[in-house]
Order: C-alpha cells, then structure tokens, then sequence
C-alpha cells in the first residue's frame, strides 16, 4: 500500500515538474543577434549621400566665383560646372545647375573617385532663408557605389542659436554596391545646423574655407538593407560632421533591424578617425566606418 501511494505521488508531480522546466526554460537569456549588415548599410547611405551634399554646397555657396580656385574644392578640378541662367542674373530663379564628372572616374582632393552628373534646382541663394535646392542623379557613382535618389535641400532660416539650420531629405535613395555587391536602400529626414565656419567660403579662403564648416546633425532614417531587411534609423545624440574629415567625429543613432535587438552605434569623442563602436544588449565591439 505504502509503494503504490508513492508511485501515486510521483505520477501527480510529474507535470509539475515538466512545467517547472519549461519557465527555467523560458527565463534562460539568449544571445543577441549580432548581425551589422543594416548598420553597415545605413552608414554606406549616410556617407554616400553626404557626400552629394557636401558636392552641391561647395559649388552653390561660391555661386561661380572661384574659376581660378578649382582646384581648391574637395573634389579637385575632377568636374565641370554650367549654370543657366547665369550667376550673375541675380534677379532671375529658379536656375539649373549641372556639375559633371565625366564617364570615368576621376580622384578628388579627398581621396574619392567620382563619375557621373548631379543636376541641381536652386530657387534662390543656398544661404537665403526659404531656398531650396533639388538634387537629382544621372549615373552618378562615388568609389563605385552607384548613388541614386532625390536629395533636397531647405534653408530654414536661422534657429536659436543664431545658426543657419537645413531641413535635408533624401527620397528613393538607393545604392548598388560594386561587384554585384547588392543594393539597399534608404530614405532620411534630418535637420543640419550650421554651427562653425560661416563666415568663410572658398572665394575668401580657399580649402580652408570649406575645410571649417561644421554641422550638427539631428534627425531619423529608413531603410532595407542588402539582405532585403527593413530597418529604423533614430539620431539619439546629434552626429556632428566636421566637412573635411571623412567619418563623423562623435554623436549617437539607434538602429532597430525589424524583428531585432536595437543596436546603438557611438561615433566617438571628436577624433577625425573611422572608428566607431555597437552595443547590442550589453555587447559592445568596434565597428569601423567606411
């Protein structure tokens, strides 16, 4: 009698401790995904589209005046400019302007190879409160990614601080990687305030004044990354691009791959380097910039 009460018990505590095992189960943490592939992606977006943003502003802001001082912007003497009508109507917008790198690449003073033609739409003086410039690409290709989509650019007027702020968006944004490297693509809305180097351009300094121009960048993005993954991109702390360093300087974005953890990318302290760092879940491991 004694047996068969305790095999009675052991068969009633057999579900209890099934389901005991499984919450142990359950409560046991996982390991992070660690995949980078949509931070990768986003940051080739941000750099690739930048740098047709840096093209465009260098060219409008000298409105012509530097024709002896080609050589000076960032991207050397690699492209030729036409402009209708001229920069000397200045009673006359919108005006056209095309700036063409040619069919093959050519090497800037920044280390760049660029080909194609971006076509600009500019409604009135790029440092005038409400002008607008409009941006569009024709085979256009930088260190050959093929760069794609509509890129505007507002002048907001000046904020708070004094500064002159942009409201800058891309639409269609699409890079095709070299090599058949595969294509993602990308969308942002962000605001650039102009917080250093204003007062210089390149007719009055030459380099060096494009070279001081400093923006902070506040803002968010989209995207689908190679792997045909969505993702959200959030600034969290303004990412601030000092023109003629290559990565940014320092700053913090979210970048939540759907279905992912959130991986929170740090730009550093203010060193003009390509380093950078990812947390995920409490990993954190360096991560260089293109």
């Amino acid at each position: 009698m004694k047996t068969l009460k305790s095999i009675l018990i052991l068969i009633i505590s057999i579900p209890f401790l099934f389901n005991s095992c499984k919450k142990d189960e359950k409560q046991e943490p996982t390991k992070p995904d660690m995949s980078t592939n949509s931070t990768t992606d986003n940051w080739m977006a941000e750099s690739m589209f930048e740098d047709v943003r840096k093209v465009v502003v260098e060219v409008v802001d000298d409105e012509g005046k530097s024709t002896t001082q080609k050589s000076s912007f960032t991207f050397g003497n690699c492209a030729t400019f036409s402009i209708s009508p001229a920069w000397n109507d200045t009673l006359t917008w919108p005006k056209t302007l095309t700036i063409d790198f040619g069919a093959t690449n050519c090497m800037g003073n920044d280390g760049k190879n660029r080909r194609g033609i971006i076509t600009v739409t500019i409604s009135d003086k790029y440092r005038n409160p409400g002008s607008v410039l409009t941006v569009q690409l024709q085979n256009y290709y930088v260190n050959d990614h093929k760069i794609e989509g509509t890129k505007q650019i507002t002048n907001n007027g000046r904020n708070t601080n004094n500064n002159l702020s942009f409201t800058v968006q891309v639409n269609n944004g699409k890079i095709t990687y070299p090599n058949n490297g595969g294509v993602a693509t990308w969308a942002s809305t962000r605001t650039n305030e102009w917080i250093a180097g204003e007062a210089t351009t390149l007719f009055t300094h030459g380099l060096a004044g494009i070279c001081d121009d400093v923006y902070l960048i506040t803002g968010s993005a989209n995207g689908v990354n190679r792997d045909g993954l969505a993702y959200a991109m959030q600034i969290t702390s303004p990412l601030r691009k000092e023109i003629c360093c290559r990565w940014l300087v320092s700053g913090t974005i979210n970048i939540n791959p759907s279905g992912m953890l959130t991986r929170t990318i740090d730009f550093g302290n203010g060193a003009c380097d390509q380093n950078a760092s990812i947390t995920i879940a409490g990993y954190t491991f360096n991560f260089m910039m293109y």
